[in-house]
């Protein structure tokens, strides 16, 4: 009995201590960009095993690019940035990064979906940050269609709706509720979006 109190006792005692994540903010004038990719692929099986999180994506800022610091699921982080203009500038997925480290058994299936991203969806992505905030920069659903011998067809579709973003906010402290990030983004849900 002595030893489940024990136990109790530390356990309590190490909730109680400050969250040493570096997934917090660095200084009060930092801010954080939320993106969510989701990835769709016309081979069911291989929706089965593959990892659909992407393991590079980069925005861009003037000549500066930036990659994401943290991930959750189908969301990506951006954090500590400083104020301006942002933008999508890159995505890629390697498809033999799934559960296990080899390819499965497609023969038409290329090492890695490479994004690119036309102005258009560019532009669309564009988002002012400023000083000490949170912002969603929006959903890109990317959908490959595979060819044999030809060049794969990889279509974005990108949408930023206010249930977007509040689902985004949402996970985001549901996932980080201790860290500096999810304490805004509760703020933020508060306040209303």
């Amino acid at each position: 009995m002595k030893y489940l109190l024990r136990l109790v006792s530390l356990i309590f005692l190490i909730s109680l201590l400050p969250d040493c994540s570096t997934f917090n903010a660095r200084n009060a004038q930092s801010s954080l960009i939320i993106i969510q990719f989701t990835l769709q692929k016309d081979e069911l099986l291989l929706d089965e095993f593959l990892d659909p999180r992407f393991q590079k994506v980069t925005l861009q800022k003037g000549d500066q690019t930036f990659e994401y610091n943290e991930n959750s699921e189908n969301y990506y982080y951006f954090q500590n940035l400083k104020e301006g203009g942002y933008e999508i500038a890159d995505a890629v997925h390697l498809l033999n990064r799934g559960a296990t480290d080899f390819a499965f058994g497609s023969t038409k299936q290329p090492p890695k979906i490479d994004v690119d991203f036309d102005r258009k969806l560019i532009e669309a992505s564009r988002v002012n940050l400023d000083p000490a905030t949170i912002v969603f920069m929006g959903t890109f659903n990317v959908r490959v269609n595979f060819r044999f011998q030809e060049e794969d067809q990889v279509i974005v579709r990108y949408s930023k709706t206010p249930e977007e973003e509040k689902a985004a906010l949402e996970h985001l402290y549901k996932n980080f509720p201790r860290s500096s990030w999810g304490q805004k983004a509760k703020a933020k849900l508060k306040g209303g979006i």
